[in-house]
């Protein structure tokens, strides 16, 4: 199972009760817009972005790597009209880091731009294992 499934089916059972849906859906572009600018008070989590570094080598080549993988999630409101439950979707959605096991570091920074009347959150979760 992937990082990104687990995080869908934590927040999607964390979010529900909310004004903010998760959607299994990839936030890909359609004519120019992102779905998730389309698609207000749903959010999107993109695919697992992994990159392995090798930490120590040995000699009987029993070498040790850390696998870093990053998963970036979306969720775009109305600026002007923000739900008002938004400050517990957002903690809600950075305490889903916590349901990913075997991990020694896991974290979520949050972000947010202003773009036409709208409010986007941009969540980057960030997952390190050995």
């Amino acid at each position: 199972m992937t990082i990104r499934n687990t995080l869908l089916a934590n927040l999607s059972t964390s979010l529900s009760g909310t004004s903010v849906s998760a959607t299994s859906e990839l936030p890909f572009t359609a004519g120019g817009v992102t779905l998730y600018n389309k698609n207000m008070k749903k959010l999107y989590l993109d695919n697992d972005q992994n990159q392995r570094t090798q930490l120590f080598s040995t000699i009987d080549n029993n070498d040790v790597f850390q696998q870093e993988i990053l998963v970036n999630a979306y969720i775009t409101v109305d600026a002007k009209n923000e739900p008002s439950d938004i400050s517990n979707v957002i903690t809600k959605v950075v305490n889903s880091r916590f349901s990913v096991a075997n991990c020694y570091v896991r974290e979520c920074e949050v972000t947010n731009t202003y773009a036409d009347d709208r409010l986007t959150y941009n969540f980057e979760f960030r997952f390190l294992t050995l």
